[in-house]
């Protein structure tokens, strides 16, 4: 059970969307289902990272009814530049999720809603100190964490 109103909504909002089906192009259907949720400075007090695997939880079952006889992805990340929760659907037919960048797929929906809720929403105010100058130190490669199951 979501504890929180501003949840209910996004719920309430979400659920019954219709999803575009598009084996032939990954970002045709990608761009079509996706979702992005970021509360208001109001808002953020009242989500946890609990209620928010709750949230996560309850629209795959939704789409799972709805898509029965259809093989999808269900997929959410954080998308920390624009500090919103994201999440979409696409054909298993693509073998692969649309991002051009390296992933650690994850089965684990609470390190996704702890680094959403915890991770940014909550600290949204915190002014961190700047980078310190690096000595010609190697960058580490960017790994987006992605939640991502099959649905039905």
């Amino acid at each position: 059970m979501i504890h929180s109103t501003v949840l209910n909504n996004w719920f309430a909002m979400a659920q019954d969307d219709a999803v575009e089906i598009d084996p032939t192009d990954i970002n045709h259907e990608a761009i079509s289902n996706m979702w992005r949720f970021s509360p208001t400075e109001e808002e953020t007090p009242q989500i946890t990272a609990e209620d928010l695997a709750v949230f996560i939880g309850q629209l795959i079952a939704a789409r799972s009814i709805a898509l029965q006889g259809e093989e999808m992805l269900f997929y959410c990340w954080h998308d920390a530049q624009c500090r919103q929760l994201r999440f979409s659907l696409v054909s298993r037919a693509h073998g692969r999720l649309p991002f051009r960048c390296e992933l650690r797929e994850t089965q684990d929906l609470a390190l996704i809603a702890e680094r959403v809720v915890n991770g940014d929403w909550h600290n949204a105010h915190v002014m961190q100190a700047p980078p310190e100058e690096e000595d010609e130190q190697e960058q580490v490669p960017f790994i987006l964490p992605v939640f991502v199951v099959p649905v039905p």
